[in-house]
């Protein structure tokens, strides 16, 4: 049995890479996680003003995913400012103030480490176990 069980795509458009990463072993919904991972490579700047996104259709092939899960996960970028739905040309990523993406990268790193500290305490580790973990991580993923 795995530890986690993944779908693993790296969506090449256009030039512009694009990588979702799919968990079925999570509660957040295939929709969210979506969004949340475009939203991170559009304020980290991964993703340049002006890309044209992966098509609804084309994307929801390769996740092996309904077209409305994608169309959910564009439109609340949407909703967010993020992209902007142009007339024959699809899903494009619009500037982003890099304060207002700075602020926003923040928020969710301070959000994923009350995650970690939480998943920590179940898990009855200290915050030396926690360093000497986010060190070895630090260093394979750098």
């Amino acid at each position: 049995m795995a530890l986690y069980d993944e779908t693993v795509i790296v969506y090449i458009y256009r030039r512009e890479l694009v990588k979702i990463i799919i968990s079925t072993d999570t509660a957040a919904p295939i929709y969210e996680q979506i969004k949340t991972q475009v939203r991170t490579a559009i304020l980290s700047g991964e993703t340049a003003a002006g890309t044209t996104l992966p098509s609804l259709r084309h994307l929801a092939a390769d996740l092996r995913v309904s077209v409305i899960t994608i169309t959910r996960a564009y439109n609340d970028l949407v909703a967010e400012g993020l992209v902007k739905n142009e007339h024959g040309r699809g899903f494009v990523v619009r500037e982003v103030d890099s304060d207002l993406a700075t602020t926003a990268l923040r928020h969710r790193v301070d959000a994923a480490l009350r995650d970690l500290r939480i998943a920590a305490h179940h898990a009855q580790l200290d915050i030396d176990d926690i360093h000497r973990l986010l060190d070895d991580v630090w260093r394979t993923h750098d």
